[in-house]
This record gives structure tokens, C-alpha cells and sequence, in this order.
């Protein structure tokens, strides 16, 4: 355990790990290609895509959702270099419950294949128009189709949360019968709370044997909890996008999730490190910008404002941050602002080898307060330097 991650030693207290079962690896299935492409506004192009899978791959993403090869020739076309680019991750195709779709997944040669078939009540008779009868009888036959051809099949069961329980276990049953290698819950709305979501797994665990994904949405803020609520009831898979992207409030995020298993579970060992480049280029690709309050990746989650914070800090970082910047790429900034101490002050005029005495001190703090809330904003490394050298004499540059 990295000794500069300082976190609740209640997350490892016996009576915490004993509710909880936790599987030695979760593998992370990023469908930032594919869900994160359905983003209102975004769209990646073919380079976009093979850009972000090498940066995906890199980290230590085990599996990549590349793409709906159905959709069109450019998609078809990108999921299948990216089948043959040498990654290390193992490249799916998403496709619905159609022949079609099916043959063209095949066609990529990819490994797996997402099929994804709704069979809530709600899907069944507003989208679908079938009975749960004729359901299953599709889900058999398009398996078996895919299965034949070698995929391995992860059954994606959009709105699994507000499917009858009985009826979703009885789905996953069929479908494993004939070939399905992972059974996929989805949260499709958002609309199930972490309590709950730990006791569908394990209900869906008690009716197949094969391994558990989940893919969790954030409607209501709780796509992360969900995603962990679920790995604690002994789901190895999570579905995730970087930066959250997706449809509407987007998914549980990449980032997010690597950085809560890494630190508060101890599952994982991805190189973390890369994490900010990652989604950097996500950002850049998509042009979804970062909320700077963005945790892991936002631009303020290693910047201290606040003097108390200030002096916490450089006394010593685990005060006020529960991971080093460095672990996720990023790096720690002091804020020259209205609320800062004299203690940040300090450390900035070392850091351009400028001397003040207590006085100067005291008046260089002054001053940059004042100026920030004249402005009502922090202050550059320029503008520190223009105060400082005025107070002490010097000629500023």
C-alpha cells in the first residue's frame, strides 16, 4: 500500500471487510469509444478513436468497448483497426439483439461482442412490442448465432434495474446456457441506490456462475457508488467512461473508479500516473470540459486557497490530501488569494529566493489580499512578483 495514500482506516476495519466480497481483480471495461461517443454534441472520428485506445491502453485498461460497427462504415472501419493495433486490451463490439448488428461485430474480429436487449417491462412493451416469451426466444437465437462464430458474449441487459428481478434472473439463465460468458447489469437510468445494487449481484450471482459487469449510470449523482456497491458484492467487471461521458448525465467514470479501487480497496494496478493525460485528451477530443472542482482529474483537486490549508500542507500534504498529485499526473498548487496565510507567502518567495522580514511579510500578504478581492480572483506568479519586489525595494521585472 502506497504509504502517502491516507485514507479512513475505517474502510479496512474487520467488521467493513467481512460484509464485503471482494474479488482479488476488477477488470475495467472502458466504453468511452462507444457510450462516451453517444454524448449530445460529441462525435470521434477515427483518429479521435485510435488516439484515446492507445492512451487507454496504456493505463492498464483491460478491455475497451470500441465502438458500434453497425452504426456506420467509419465506426465498422475504426472498431477493426483497433482490433489489430497490438494492444494489450482486448477490443469489443457493441450490438443489439439483430443478426445485422451481430455480423457486424463478427466482421471487426473482435474478441467480444456487448449485446445489448432490454427486458424490462417498461422496454418490452413501449420499445420492443414483445412478450417475454418471444424475448427469450430472440435473446437464444442471437446468441447462439455469436457464440457460433467464437465471440465471447457479455449480455448487456439495458434497464436491468427495473426489470423484474425473477424475470432478469431468468434471462441471465437462458442465455448462459447457450454461450454467454458475462452477464451485464445495467443501470440505464440511474435509478437504483448502492444498497440496492448490492443485493441484485448478489442475486444475479446466485442464479449464473459466470463473472458480473456492471454498467451504471449517474442521473442521480450515484454512478461511482453504484459501480463500487456492486465490486463489493463480488462484480469483476465495470463498465466506465473517462470523464463520465455518455448519455445524459453520463457513467461512473474511468478515473473515478481506478483511483477508489486503487486507494480504498486496494484492488487494481494500473499505471495511475497517466491517468491526467488520459483525460486530457478526452477532453480535448470531445470538447466536454472539466468542472475544475473535477475529483481525481479537475484542475482545483491539488489547489489550496485557504491558509489553514496552506499551512496544513506544507507541514505536511496527507493534512489535506488523501493521494499525492503525482500519483494521478498532476501537481500541487498553492493559491494566492484573499484567504491565503503567511505561511504560503513564505514558501513563494523562497521558491523565487526572495527575503522579507516579519513586517515585509505581513505587507506583502496585505497587499495581495487586497488585490484579490478587488478583483475577486486568485492571483498569477507574475503578479506575486510585481507585489513582492515593490514591498522589498526592488526593481519589479
Amino acid at each position: 500500500m502506497n504509504e502517502k495514500v491516507n485514507i479512513s482506516p475505517l474502510c479496512y476495519a474487520e467488521t467493513v471487510r467481512a460484509s464485503m466480497s471482494l474479488l482479488a481483480e476488477v477488470i475495467i471495461h472502458d466504453t468511452t469509444l462507444r457510450e462516451g461517443d453517444q454524448t449530445p454534441g460529441v462525435v470521434f472520428n477515427f483518429n479521435d478513436k485510435l488516439q484515446i485506445a492507445h492512451k487507454l491502453d496504456e493505463v492498464g485498461i483491460q478491455q475497451i468497448e470500441a465502438g458500434f460497427p453497425a452504426a456506420s462504415q467509419v465506426e465498422k472501419e475504426a472498431v477493426k483497426a483497433l482490433t489489430k493495433e497490438g494492444l494489450n486490451a482486448k477490443i469489443f463490439g457493441f450490438a443489439r439483439a439483430v443478426r445485422g448488428d451481430v455480423d457486424a461485430v463478427i466482421d471487426c474480429d473482435a474478441y467480444g461482442l456487448v449485446l445489448s436487449f432490454p427486458p424490462s417491462d417498461i422496454h418490452l412493451k413501449y420499445k420492443l412490442k414483445m412478450t417475454k416469451g418471444q424475448y427469450l426466444n430472440t435473446a437464444i437465437e442471437i446468441v447462439e448465432h455469436a457464440k457460433a462464430h467464437g465471440l465471447y458474449i457479455t449480455y448487456s441487459a439495458e434497464d436491468s434495474t427495473r426489470t423484474d428481478l425473477d424475470f432478469l434472473k431468468v434471462v441471465f439463465k437462458e442465455v448462459v446456457k447457450v454461450g454467454v460468458s458475462r452477464a451485464r447489469i445495467v443501470d440505464t437510468l440511474g435509478s437504483i441506490i448502492p444498497t440496492a445494487m448490492k443485493y441484485l449481484v448478489s442475486e444475479v450471482k446466485k442464479a449464473v456462475s459466470v463473472p458480473i459487469e456492471v454498467h451504471c449510470h449517474n442521473d442521480h449523482g450515484l454512478a461511482v457508488a453504484n459501480s463500487l456497491a456492486a465490486v463489493e458484492s463480488g462484480a469483476s467487471v465495470l463498465s466506465t467512461s473517462v470523464n463520465g461521458i455518455g448519455e445524459r448525465a453520463g457513467l461512473a467514470s474511468t478515473e473515478e473508479v481506478i483511483i477508489a479501487l486503487q486507494n480504498l480497496y486496494r484492488i487494481g494496478n494500473f499505471k495511475t500516473e497517466k491517468l491526467s493525460e488520459l483525460c486530457k485528451l478526452v477532453e480535448e477530443l470531445s470538447n466536454v470540459k472539466l468542472q475544475p472542482n473535477k475529483c481525481v482529474v479537475g484542475a482545483n483537486i491539488f489547489a489550496h486557497a485557504s491558509g489553514i490549508h496552506q499551512h496544513g500542507v506544507i507541514e505536511n500534504p496527507i493534512t489535506y490530501e488523501p493521494y499525492p498529485p503525482e500519483m494521478v499526473g498532476q501537481k500541487r498548487r498553492l493559491i494566492l488569494g484573499k484567504l491565503s496565510g503567511s505561511h504560503a507567502v513564505k514558501l513563494k518567495l523562497d521558491e523565487y529566493n526572495l527575503k522579507a522580514s516579519d513586517n515585509e511579510l505581513k505587507l506583502i500578504l496585505t497587499k495581495i489580499k487586497e488585490k484579490s478581492e478587488e478583483r475577486r480572483s486568485a492571483l498569477s506568479d507574475d503578479e506575486f512578483l510585481r507585489i513582492a519586489k515593490e514591498v522589498l525595494g526592488k526593481q519589479p521585472q
